[in-house]
């Protein structure tokens, strides 16, 4: 990977993350005073959403720090050993949480409060169905590395 390359990606994930923050501290709570004043009749849903929201939105931090780190590895040529194997797992179970934190809020939203339709089910089926796939193509990454890892070690070991 070129230095070019990474220095690109380091500075999509710098702008994803600033992001992630100004919308945890500004957007999330500007969205829920104006929901809060069209319809205060889900005034004891706020704080629950907020934070299932805001535990979301640290998921995606969590990701993009281990694809930071990952991404430091790659530069070091570190990438395969061992020590990178703890940031796969890492993100595998951040997109794992993130999906289920979704998948919790939509169920308890359509089913539970009966309230959304169509659109709050396809953005739930769209917040499941995203991170599952991050999380599947990780771990197929997680294996293709254990094998490269492997090799490495035999390489090493014949040489």
């Amino acid at each position: 990977m070129t230095s070019f390359t990474t220095t690109l990606l380091r500075i999509t994930l710098a702008i994803i993350f600033c992001g992630s923050v100004l919308v945890q501290l500004f957007v999330l709570p500007l969205f829920i005073s104006e929901v809060l004043t069209q319809y205060p009749e889900v005034a004891q849903l706020a704080t629950p959403y907020k934070w299932v929201v805001i535990l979301g939105i640290l998921c995606l931090q969590i990701c993009l720090v281990t694809i930071w780190a990952l991404l430091n590895k790659v530069e070091h040529q570190e990438i395969f050993s061992p020590n990178a194997l703890p940031w796969i797992d890492t993100f595998i179970s951040a997109c794992v949480i993130a999906g289920f934190l979704v998948l919790a809020l939509g169920f308890h939203l359509l089913v539970i409060v009966n309230v959304g339709g169509p659109g709050v089910l396809l953005a739930v089926a769209g917040g499941v169905v995203i991170p599952a796939g991050l999380a599947l193509l990780m771990k197929v990454m997680r294996q293709l590395l254990n094998s490269a890892i492997t090799m490495n070690r035999q390489l090493s070991a014949s040489l």
